[in-house]
């Protein structure tokens, strides 16, 4: 099935790479409406509101699909996906099987929370969803930032493990979105 061993040095660089990828869409949803101490300044202008409110939704559903991504199942239909569950099962976490396994299930409370939204209106435009108007995908405030430590440590075991040094999460497009919010302020 494999040409090489299931995880490589590449294989592991680019899971870093994804998970990076769903912290940046978190970060940035998160700075540009959540953590924004100053809306009425800058993202909550009112001849802003409905670009906002729509760029909410995009940043908001972009973030919940790249979260949703990362928790497929490693093999799916015949395909194999390059996720925490492949992660998981191909790592040979002998050594930090009881680490590894606790990290997952601290991923997977979030995911519980999500798996409904990802299954019914991210992925799939369910009618029956669609017409109902229900909400999907709530959590517990907090639940975000406990995934993404987790899964900041997650990456960092298989960067040290696969990479020989520990991986950081990109911080810049944090520094980005408050550029940014700044900028909205002097218009």
């Amino acid at each position: 099935m494999f040409e090489m061993s299931p995880i490589s040095a590449n294989v592991a660089s680019e899971f870093c790479k994804l998970c990076d990828r769903a912290y940046e869409s978190w970060i940035t949803h998160k700075t540009l409406f959540d953590d924004n101490k100053n809306r009425r300044k800058n993202i909550d202008k009112e001849r802003l509101r409905p670009f906002t409110t729509r760029l909410s939704e995009i940043t908001q559903e972009y973030c919940l699909l790249q979260i949703s991504k990362l928790h497929d199942p490693a093999i799916m239909r015949g395909s194999i996906n390059l996720t925490i569950d492949y992660i998981v099962q191909f790592g040979d976490w002998v050594a930090e099987f009881q680490r590894i396994e606790e990290l997952k299930n601290k991923l997977n409370e979030l995911w519980k929370h999500l798996k409904s939204a990802r299954h019914k209106a991210i992925a799939h435009n369910d009618l029956k969803t669609i017409m109902s108007g229900l909400v999907f995908g709530t959590f517990a405030e907090g639940l975000d930032n406990e995934y993404f430590e987790a899964l900041h440590e997650l990456v960092d075991a298989v960067a040290i493990k696969w990479l020989g040094s520990s991986y950081s999460f990109n911080d810049l497009a944090k520094n980005d979105v408050k550029e940014f919010l700044a900028l909205l302020e002097k218009v």
